[in-house]
């Protein structure tokens, strides 16, 4: 059975790549594409662009100012008229520069995190979509080998009929038999097309050349994962929320200390004399207010280092129901190709050789290929719950972020 199927996949991927005159599309490759092919990407890096931008606009000191006034214009013409003209610069104290890049480069963090959230996303869809397509060629296969084995039947069958061994009812139901299994493979053909369309809307590419690879497909592996030493990938999201909001504790400290202001320019008076006026003012804080600042920025510190324990908990959680899931699918797959299939297949043959020796009836050949062929379709719906559970496991591990970019 493990032959037989193997070189039927086989055959589905080089009759497929032939078809399309095209390499067959590995899952690694339908990724990068339906990354490439998202809009997605241009919106996350727009994002980025605006805040890189502020990131640039934190790195700069404050906007001097020019003050001018007229003073003492009075009844006695303008003999005792004062001009001022100050240039103003505030100067910052506390490190507030410094304190507001990192606040900008938080945000970058958080903006780039989901990007990468985002991505990971669409590569599970992606793979869903490629199990999908393994799962319908194999289906086809499936139905491409029922169609033979009932037409075999049906020669069979009809030689014993004409032989008057069988009657004639036994004719009409194998030819039944037979064209349901005809039209059963129509379907799978049809799910083939179907699951093939579904993933050429992800990548960008056409259905009609798309051809995946099978190998592996009937060969499950145990789940590898350490849960005492993994951290999920989206708690970088959450680690980046947590930096960001140091930041801004570190903004709010360092607005808390006043900026004084620095002045100085020329003062010119009526009669022609000039002199020069210099100074400095400093306001006052408001500390009811820069404690309020500063509350308020510890306590979404709190509140994300208390959602960052939520999700690594969940996380744990999920990864390790994926990872049984994975095992127990794993397991029945494996059980009904070694210990139900090859005894179906066995039955068959035995019920065949009766019934062309005349020791068995149309119906127990029915009865054991049915028995067989639902054995195969048991596995291969096994196979491909494996294969979704597996997506959803690499998903929360994070298995392709170097992938999809990481950075």
């Amino acid at each position: 059975m493990n032959a037989m199927m193997r070189a039927a996949m086989l055959a589905v991927t080089v009759a497929s790549a032939g078809t399309a005159h095209a390499a067959p599309l590995t899952l690694e490759e339908a990724i990068r594409q339906s990354v490439a092919h998202s809009p997605q990407g241009q919106v996350s890096a727009a994002r980025v662009e605006v805040l890189q931008a502020a990131r640039a606009a934190a790195d700069t000191k404050p906007d001097p100012t020019i003050d001018g006034t007229v003073e003492n214009i009075g009844t006695n013409g303008f003999n005792q008229v004062q001009v001022d003209a100050t240039y103003n610069q505030r100067v910052e104290r506390g490190n507030k520069r410094q304190a507001r890049i990192e606040l900008a480069e938080g945000d970058i963090g958080v903006a780039q995190a989901e990007a990468l959230i985002q991505r990971l996303d669409l590569a599970q869809q992606v793979q869903e979509l490629y199990v999908e397509v393994q799962s319908a060629a194999l289906d086809l296969e499936l139905a491409k080998s029922r169609v033979e084995i009932a037409r075999k039947l049906q020669v069979e069958v009809k030689r014993r009929v004409d032989d008057a061994r069988d009657p004639l009812f036994a004719g009409t139901r194998a030819r039944t038999q037979l064209a349901e299994a005809m039209v059963d493979l129509e379907l799978a053909e049809h799910a083939l097309d179907a699951a093939k369309a579904r993933l050429a809307l992800l990548t960008g590419s056409d259905a009609a050349a798309i051809s995946v690879i099978t190998a592996g497909f009937l060969e499950p592996q145990p789940p590898e994962v350490a849960l005492d030493e993994f951290a999920s990938i989206d708690l970088a999201l959450y680690e980046a929320r947590s930096l960001r909001a140091d930041a801004n504790i570190r903004l709010q400290d360092a607005n808390a200390r006043t900026d004084p202001t620095v002045f100085g320019g020329p003062r010119v008076f009526g009669t022609g004399d000039v002199a020069l006026v210099a100074g400095v003012s400093l306001p006052l804080a408001n500390r009811a207010l820069n404690r309020a600042n500063r509350d308020r920025a510890a306590a979404e510190k709190r509140q994300v280092e208390a959602e960052l324990a939520v999700e690594r908990f969940q996380r744990r959680r999920e990864i390790g129901l994926a990872a049984e899931r994975v095992e127990e699918a794993r397991h029945e797959a494996d059980a009904i190709r070694t210990k139900v299939i090859p005894g179906a297949e066995q039955t068959l043959r035995e019920v065949r050789a009766g019934y062309n020796r005349g020791g068995f009836t149309f119906l127990d050949v029915s009865t054991a290929q049915s028995a067989l062929h639902d054995a195969r379709v048991r596995m291969v719906d096994a196979l491909s719950e494996y294969h979704r559970a597996k997506a959803d496991l690499d998903r929360l591990t994070g298995r392709f972020a170097d992938l999809v970019g990481g950075n």
